[in-house]
C-alpha cells in the first residue's frame, strides 16, 4: 500500500503545528502516512502541488481560507456558507472542499466545560477563522457581533452567518459589554487595551505562538482559552475526513509538545530528483541568508579524487551510499549555519534519510518533468542518455516520490519561479520561525 500523503499550507506556514499533531498519529500507531508543510505562493500553486504529489489531504491557513475553495470540484456544507475552506480531501479523483474551524471553536469550549448558549460573544476579524468562530458560536445559541477594520467585510459576514455587526470604532463598547471575545486576526495584532478587560472576560485568540492579548489576559485574570485547543479540535475533524477513521486525541495533542523547525540547528539540506534546483536554488539561499553552502556530491568528489560515476562504476552504489552518509554526517555536525545540497539519490539509504531528517531542516525541491527537461543540459545529465529522457526522469520521479516525502520537512515549488524569487520566500519563512525560537 502507498504511503498516504498530507500537506497544510499557507502564507507563512512554516509556524504551523499541524505536521507534529499529526506525524505524532502516524508514528505512535504505525500508520504509513507522512504529513508535510507546503510552502506555497498562493492557493493556486498549492492545489498544483497537491495533484502533482497525489495527496490524500490537506489542511490550509490564512490567507488561502478564502480562495482555495473556487480551484475545487466540490465544496461542502459549512465551507460553502462561510466561503472558507481549510480541509482539502481527495475522493475519487475530485477534491473535495470542508471547513473544520467551527467545530474546532466549539469543541474548545466544551472541552474547558464552557457553555456557549446565550452569552454575549465578539469576534474580531471577518476572514476565514474569524468568520467560522461566529458560526459555530452562532450555531450554538451564542449572541455574536463582529467587528472588522473593514466594515463591509464584517457586514458580509454578519449576514451570511445571521448575526450582527459593527464599526471598528465602537471596539471597546463591544469589548466591555461581551462575556467571551475572540480575536482571528494576524499574529501579533491586537486592538484591545488592557484597561478595557476584566477577570469576568472569556478570551479566545486564534494564534497559538505570540499573541500579545493572551499576556494581556493573563495579566487581567481572564478565564483563557487555548488557541492550541482549536487548532488539536479542528485538526482531529479534519483527519476523520482524510482518513474515514477516529485518531486519538491524546496522542495528537502530545505532538503540539514536540520539537519544532525552529529547533533544526540552523542547517538546511535541499532533496530532489535532478534538475529540481537543489544546488542552484540552494547556493542564492545561502548568499541572501549568509549561511555557507556545500555541495555533498562535490566533497565525494573532492575526498575521493574522482567523478561519481567511476565511484559507482568501481565499487557500486552500497559503498557510494557509505560514503555519502559519512559525507552528510561531518558537513552538519558543525555549529556555522549551512545549507547542503543533497544527490537526487540520497533518500535511497535509510540511513540518510534519517540523518538528514533528524539534524536538518529538509526543504523538497519540486519541479515537474517537462519543466526539467526544458532547462536543463541533457548531454551533462548521465542517467538523461536514454531513447527518451522525460520518461526516464517521470520514472525517477515516480519510485523516489515517497522516500523524498519521508525525508522532507517542507515542500516547496521551483517550477517556474526564478531561483531569486524562491530563495526570497524560503528566506523569509525559515527567518520567521529561527527569530520566533
Amino acid at each position: 500500500m502507498a504511503t498516504k500523503l498530507l500537506a497544510v499550507t499557507g502564507k507563512p506556514i512554516l509556524h504551523s503545528k499541524s505536521p507534529n499533531m499529526f506525524n505524532a498519529q502516524f508514528k505512535h500507531y504505525g500508520i504509513d502516512a507522512e504529513y508535510l508543510y507546503f510552502a506555497a505562493e498562493t492557493a493556486e500553486e498549492a492545489i498544483f502541488l497537491f495533484r502533482q504529489l497525489g495527496l490524500k489531504g490537506m489542511n490550509v491557513t490564512s490567507p488561502f481560507k478564502e480562495q482555495i475553495g473556487k480551484l475545487l470540484d466540490v465544496v461542502h456544507d459549512e465551507a460553502k456558507i462561510l466561503d472558507s475552506v481549510n480541509t482539502v480531501v481527495s475522493k475519487d479523483g475530485k477534491l473535495h472542499g470542508y471547513n473544520t474551524d467551527f467545530y474546532g471553536v466549539t469543541q474548545s469550549f466544551a472541552d474547558t466545560g464552557i457553555s456557549i448558549q446565550g452569552k454575549k460573544c465578539l469576534v474580531i476579524g471577518a476572514g476565514g477563522a474569524g468568520k467560522s468562530a461566529a458560526y459555530g458560536l452562532h450555531s450554538q445559541g451564542a449572541e455574536v457581533t463582529i467587528i472588522n477594520r473593514t466594515l463591509e467585510k464584517a457586514q458580509k459576514a454578519a449576514e451570511i452567518i445571521g448575526c450582527n455587526y459593527a464599526e471598528i470604532s465602537q471596539l471597546e463598547q463591544y469589548v466591555r459589554q461581551s462575556e467571551i471575545i475572540i480575536s482571528a486576526l494576524q499574529q501579533n495584532i491586537n486592538p484591545i487595551e488592557d484597561q478595557w478587560l476584566t477577570k469576568e472576560h472569556i478570551i479566545f485568540d486564534a494564534n497559538y505562538k505570540g499573541s500579545p492579548l493572551i499576556e494581556m489576559a493573563k495579566q487581567k485574570q481572564c478565564t483563557i482559552v487555548s488557541a492550541e485547543d482549536w487548532l488539536l479540535n479542528q485538526a482531529i475533524a479534519s483527519y476523520k475526513l482524510f482518513l474515514d477513521a477516529e485518531p486519538d486525541k491524546a496522542v495528537m495533542k502530545s505532538g503540539l509538545q514536540q520539537p519544532t523547525l525552529a529547533d533544526k540547528n540552523h542547517v538546511i539540506s535541499t532533496i530532489g530528483i535532478m534538475g529540481a534546483g537543489k544546488s542552484s536554488h540552494g547556493l542564492e539561499l545561502s548568499k541572501q541568508m549568509q549561511f555557507d553552502f556545500k555541495d555533498i556530491d562535490d566533497e565525494i568528489v573532492k575526498e575521493q579524487g574522482k567523478p561519481i560515476t567511476q565511484i559507482f562504476a568501481e565499487h557500486g552504489e552500497a559503498y557510494f551510499r557509505n560514503i555519502e552518509k559519512e559525507t552528510l554526517s561531518k558537513n552538519f555536525s558543525t555549529d556555522k549555519p549551512c545549507i547542503l545540497s543533497c544527490g537526487g539519490g540520497i533518500v535511497l539509504n535509510e540511513p540518510n534519510r534519517n540523518l538528514l531528517k533528524d539534524n536538518t531542516l529538509v526543504i523538497w525541491l519540486y519541479a515537474t518533468p517537462d519543466a526539467i527537461i526544458q532547462r536543463v543540459n541533457i548531454a551533462k545529465r548521465p542517467l538523461l542518455q536514454c531513447d527518451n529522457p522525460l520518461e526516464k526522469l517521470q520514472q525517477l520521479l515516480n519510485d523516489r516520490k515517497e522516500l523524498y516525502a519521508r525525508t522532507a520537512h517542507v515542500v516547496f515549488s521551483t517550477e517556474t519561479r526564478p531561483k531569486t524569487r524562491s530563495a526570497e520566500r524560503l528566506k523569509d519563512e525559515i527567518e520567521r520561525i529561527w527569530k520566533t525560537k
